[in-house]
């Protein structure tokens, strides 16, 4: 069974841990309670393959971010939530996208970009669609899905779509190193063979 490290980040209130609720439960809690952090596990079976998921649910408080650096260094994939209805919180998903960014000393990063509590009234939205999806496209291999944790809407796609790039990832770096092993016997066997006058 393979296991993956799944970290969730976004501003308190977002639905980050409404979302691990409902995915791991299938319940979803009314009232609101600020996490430090919460550590949920769940096995699914994805494309024929067993996978046990380690869910961070991670504090959305300003004062937890110095604990950032560490719950991106754990991770293997990320969920950077945001809540359509305050753009405030869709402006912290680009910062927290760039500590991730810095701290894997890359732009390739398995994501997945959520816009959170679409079961609102449309006149309360203040974050659109296509914002999330342009902002998507910008990111290097990002998926972008618009959810309801309330209404379980779309939340199984948001964690199989994770777990799949975390996959599409691991078998891109054993290809390479693979690939650079290969070269590496190549020339040591080319740069081995000597000439007898």
């Amino acid at each position: 069974m393979r296991h993956f490290k799944i970290i969730l980040m976004g501003a308190g209130g977002v639905g980050k841990t409404s979302m691990t609720t409902q995915f791991v439960t299938e319940k979803f809690e009314e009232t609101y309670e600020p996490t430090i952090e919460e550590i949920h596990r769940k096995t699914i079976t994805l494309d024929g393959e067993q996978c046990m998921l380690e869910l961070i649910d991670t504090a959305g408080m300003d004062q937890f971010s110095q604990m950032r650096d560490l719950y991106i260094r754990k991770g293997d994939g990320f969920i950077l939530v945001y809540s359509i209805i305050d753009p405030t919180t869709f402006e912290d998903v680009k910062s927290i996208r760039e500590q991730i960014v810095r701290n894997k000393l890359s732009e390739q990063v398995p994501i997945v970009l959520v816009g959170n509590k679409r079961d609102l009234a449309e006149h309360e939205r203040a974050v659109e669609e296509e914002d999330g999806g342009q902002l998507a496209k910008r990111w290097s291999h990002c998926r972008f899905v618009e959810t309801s944790a309330r209404e379980h809407h779309e939340v199984e796609e948001v964690f199989a779509h994770v777990v799949r790039q975390i996959m599409e990832f691991e078998n891109f770096r054993k290809n390479r190193v693979s690939a650079l092993h290969k070269e590496a016997s190549r020339r040591k066997r080319s740069s081995g063979k000597c000439c007898v006058m």
